[in-house]
């Protein structure tokens, strides 16, 4: 197999990253194959949820215009649909593990979004050492789900600190956001629905005020397990509820016009 490569003398140093799988890896095609995303195996792989959030922010943060943040991007799906499927620009993505720093690395010039995304490794919880205060006009985010003490702690610590609150926390998430935010920047998020109570008591405590909400049901006729948020930097208390998100049509395994538009 030839190896494929790519050196960019215009970022700060050469790279020169290997773009086809490697052992114990995949390659991935979503959005009808605009966007191509290598994962491991058996490490972290994304979700639906990032895909989601993505087309909810661009539309109700006001089509995303200004400097963006995404914190903790994991293998960097949500940079890659903003670029790629979603036409945006000056995109920040900050994660914490090495391992998937390199892999979204290799994912941007692999998608030659490397002229749209910047990558920075880094702590969400010292955001202040790295980022000038209002420094983003956006802000996503697609966190751990669960505390330290629920359900069952992935074997896998990449998948643990992905999705159990082990390297941050809904707080340091907020306290990150407002830091990072303009005065009326936006913050979007995806959170499980059944502690949508703590998530709204939290970004106040913050002074990111709700003013969307959709929540995603698995099946119409089944309750909601994710919440879409939208909140404002200093905004006022006027909360927007839109319509329901429907994943799954009848068919279980179907997914409904609005979602299979978002990653077919």
């Amino acid at each position: 197999m030839r190896v494929l490569t790519r050196t960019l003398p215009d970022w700060p140093r050469r790279v020169r990253l290997e773009l086809h799988p490697g052992p114990g890896e995949t390659l991935d095609a979503i959005c009808g194959g605009e966007v191509q995303v290598l994962q491991r195996r058996l490490g972290y792989r994304f979700t639906l949820d990032p895909l989601l959030l993505a087309h909810f922010a661009v539309y109700e943060a006001a089509a995303l215009r200004g400097r963006l943040m995404d914190l903790g991007t994991g293998c960097g799906i949500i940079p890659l649909v903003l670029a790629r499927r979603l036409g945006r620009k000056d995109i920040t993505a900050l994660e914490l593990q090495p391992r998937l720093f390199s892999l979204a690395e290799r994912n941007v010039y692999l998608n030659r979004c490397e002229r749209e995304v910047t990558l920075v490794q880094g702590d969400l919880r010292r955001v202040q050492d790295q980022f000038p205060g209002g420094s983003f006009a956006h802000v996503l985010c697609n966190p751990p789900y669960r505390t330290r003490t629920s359900g069952r702690s992935s074997l896998s610590i990449e998948k643990a600190i992905a999705r159990h609150e082990l390297a941050c926390e809904l707080p340091d998430v907020s306290r990150a956001a407002n830091h990072l935010l303009v005065s009326r920047g936006s913050l979007c998020m995806v959170y499980p629905a059944s502690r949508f109570g703590d998530l709204v008591a939290v970004l106040r405590a913050h002074r990111l005020e709700p003013r969307t909400v959709r929540w995603v049901h698995p099946r119409g006729d089944r309750p909601a397990k994710l919440v879409l948020l939208h909140a404002v930097k200093g905004g006022r208390a006027d909360l927007t509820v839109l319509p329901p998100l429907v994943v799954h049509a009848d068919d279980e395994h179907a997914f409904t016009d609005e979602v299979r538009a978002m990653i077919v």
